[in-house]
């Protein structure tokens, strides 16, 4: 079985560099890349600046309510 394993992975590893292609890519391919990829970090940011406006707000007790005590009657 490990021989098998050796001589399927010799022969993929190969074979692997033939998929690579040599020279510029044609077509718009890489600007929706990029913009693909401005666009996600941009999500990034705005949910990393929410999620530390959270964590700064939670800490903060200015202008918070104080618990009601039980009233004992």
């Amino acid at each position: 079985m490990k021989a098998r394993i050796g001589t399927l992975t010799f022969v993929l590893g190969g074979v692997s560099p033939a998929f690579a292609s040599v020279g510029e890519a044609e077509g718009f391919q890489g600007v929706f890349t990029t913009v693909f990829i401005c666009y996600c970090a941009i999500v990034v940011v705005a949910q990393t600046i929410a999620a530390i406006r959270s964590l700064i707000g939670s800490g903060s007790t200015k202008g918070a309510v104080p618990p009601a005590e039980s009233q004992k009657t």
